[in-house]
Formats: C-alpha cells, sequence, structure tokens
C-alpha cells in the first residue's frame, strides 16, 4: 500500500530552494520533482486559506475561508469564515479506514486536522511548557520529535507535518534576512532527518513538500487604504491581509465597474470579484495594505507572494508520473488533495483541484 507523507512549510520561499542553502530538499527534488517555477495559490496568499485549500482540495470561494484576519478580529459575513465548510483529506481517509496522524505547530482549528487519528497538539492545544517562537508557535525542534514518532508508526497510511518557523522569522526579520537563510537552511536538516526516517519503506512512499505561500519585503510606500479612494461610494469596507484585501462591495454595484475603479488605486496590481458583494484585491509587489499593526520584516498576501514550494520526492511508481505532471501545469494548492487522494484510493467528494495522476 502507498504510503503518503505531505509536509507544509510555512511562509517558505520557492526561491528558497536550492543545493546550497536546501540541500536535503534539492536533493529529493532532483530525484524526484519540482515545480520549476514553483507551485501557486489564492488571493488572500496567506496562512488559512493556503493550508484549507491544500488539505481540501477546494478553493477559499468553496471551502469559505478567505482570510487570515479572523485572529485578530471577528470578521463580518461577507468576508468569509473561520472554519472550512467541506470535508478534508483526514475525513476522506476515515471513511476509507486509512489512518492518519497530523503533527502541526499552528493549529487554530483552521488547518482542518480535526478529524485526524493521531493529532498533535493534542486537540489543539498546546501543552504547557512548550517552547515556542516570538509568535507563540511550538519551535521545530519541538515538532520535530513528533512528526518522528508520526512517521515511525507504520500504521499511518497518511502524515502531514506542518513547520512554522520560516513564517515567523520572515515575518519578523525578512524573507532575505540572515535570520531567514539560517531558519531555512536549519528547516532543511530537520526535513532531512524525517527522510531519513522514511528510508526503510522508501519504496512505497510519496513524500510532497510545499508551503502555503511565499514572503516579501515591504517598501517605504504609504500603505494602500481603499476607503480613502471610494470616490464613487461603491464600498464600505475592507479587510486587510497583507499585500491583499478583501473589499465590500454595496448591493446594486456593477463588481466590473467597482474593480476597475479599484485597479485604478495607486498600489494595488489585480482586483477579482468572487461575488456580487466581494471584491479581492492584491497589491503591487513590496505595498501592503493599511491595517492596525504590521510586521517588522516581511508579509505575504499579494500576488507576488501566491507563489509556493512544490517538491515530490520517494519511491514509490507514481512518483515520476507527478513530477511529469508538475512540468506541463503549476500545481495549485487545491491539486494536492485529489493526487494524495488517487494514490491512497479515497473518495473526497467534489473539489476544485485535479490530480496530477490525471
Amino acid at each position: 500500500m502507498t504510503r503518503v507523507v505531505l509536509l507544509g512549510l510555512d511562509g517558505f520561499p520557492h526561491r528558497a530552494i536550492s543545493a546550497d542553502l536546501t540541500p536535503r530538499m534539492w536533493d529529493l527534488a532532483q530525484r524526484g520533482g519540482r515545480a520549476s517555477s514553483g507551485g501557486t495559490t489564492d488571493l488572500p496568499s496567506s496562512t488559512d486559506p493556503g493550508f484549507c485549500s491544500l488539505l481540501t482540495g477546494c478553493r477559499p470561494s468553496t471551502h469559505g475561508v478567505r482570510t487570515t484576519s479572523w485572529r485578530y478580529a471577528k470578521l463580518p459575513a461577507w468576508a468569509g469564515v473561520e472554519t472550512p465548510g467541506v470535508p478534508t483529506i483526514f475525513d476522506g481517509c476515515r471513511a476509507a479506514g486509512i489512518r492518519t496522524a497530523a503533527i502541526v505547530a499552528d493549529d487554530r482549528g483552521l488547518l482542518c486536522t480535526g478529524s485526524a487519528d493521531t493529532r498533535w497538539p493534542p486537540g489543539g492545544a498546546i501543552p504547557p511548557g512548550t517552547k515556542l517562537d516570538a509568535h507563540g508557535y511550538p519551535v521545530n525542534a519541538v515538532v520535530r520529535p513528533q512528526l518522528l514518532q508520526a512517521l515511525g508508526d507504520e500504521a499511518n497510511g497518511f502524515v502531514f507535518g506542518h513547520l512554522n518557523e520560516s513564517d515567523t522569522v520572515g515575518h519578523d526579520h525578512g524573507p532575505e534576512s540572515e535570520a531567514a537563510q539560517a531558519c531555512y537552511r536549519a528547516t532543511d536538516q530537520v526535513v532531512g532527518e524525517l527522510l531519513n526516517a522514511l528510508a526503510g519503506g522508501w519504496a512505497e512512499t510519496v513524500i510532497v513538500i510545499v508551503s502555503d505561500h511565499d514572503m516579501q519585503s515591504r517598501n517605504g510606500s504609504v500603505p494602500i487604504d481603499p476607503m480613502a479612494h471610494n470616490t464613487h461610494g461603491w464600498w464600505d469596507a475592507y479587510i486587510p491581509d497583507g499585500g491583499a484585501a478583501l473589499v465590500h462591495l454595496l448591493p446594486g454595484v456593477d463588481p466590473q465597474e467597482a474593480g476597475a475603479a479599484l485597479e485604478r488605486i495607486d498600489g494595488i496590481e489585480t482586483c477579482v470579484a468572487s461575488n456580487d458583494s466581494l471584491a479581492i484585491v492584491g497589491a503591487e509587489p513590496g505595498r501592503i495594505f493599511a491595517a492596525p499593526i504590521y510586521s517588522a520584516g516581511g508579509f505575504h498576501g499579494a500576488p507576488v507572494t501566491a507563489r509556493t514550494v512544490a517538491l515530490v520526492g520517494g519511491g514509490d511508481p507514481a512518483v515520476p508520473k507527478i513530477a511529469r505532471a508538475m512540468t506541463v501545469k503549476r500545481p495549485h494548492l487545491t491539486d494536492w488533495a485529489p493526487t494524495i487522494a488517487s494514490l491512497l484510493g479515497i473518495d473526497l467528494g467534489p473539489v476544485d483541484g485535479e490530480s496530477l495522476l490525471g
């Protein structure tokens, strides 16, 4: 039986995967496969929408989680929900009798892991005394032994692991900083230990390594405030998410006209009308939307940070097929759940992504 391991490296840049900086992941990609331009995700390109898409196979417009900003304030109904409204890959595995484990450093309920058979932190609550990073998440050194234990249990047919430190360091120091480079290197060493732990069952293993979003450095431009440019009165609120924002359109407003007006605002690069009352705008590189607080270093959310890590390896015969598919199409985060479902022979129900196995 094929065993699947999915690793999510929070905020890890695609450009950081290199022979010098991340030799273990680079070697895995050379022997398996790598999307040369990286994978992709939807806007806002931030943690909660990204991981919900990864683990459900559905886009934010389907699973309902549109932004990570719910963590800082209660969201209005037009801005989406806090938990996905569709089944996860863990639900599909449970229905098929496949044991699963989810070992994560950032679990606010939105990483969709509630149906995993083994879950750490237990019940989503970080154990007292756990060493935390600057943002209050368990450090990689704490997550590592939990992941090794999950991988060592051969009964687990699907294991999802999440390492968060690269996101915290990128936010605090910037993605190109020395601190970030050191974190990328250290993360690769942890990944190497996990790969070593899989060596005994390599011939039946598929390992996928992704990130939820990229990270960029902020320039000195004034933050973008859509309300300050609401000339026609077509919108009445917005929710910032780094380099993207959700804009609420008033009833009766033409979404196309409003979208064109939003794109004329200095600093806005893209605008997509998600429905009649919601437009999603993305900022130009280096620009950020006005918000109550800002990261000291890097941020995500924008079109330029919608690039994700996309690597595959292992000895299972499906690996070369997935690798070839990634040379034809940049994998979207929603493509991984149906791909894993194909590998494990489970039913996810209707999804937006497409299996890379055809």
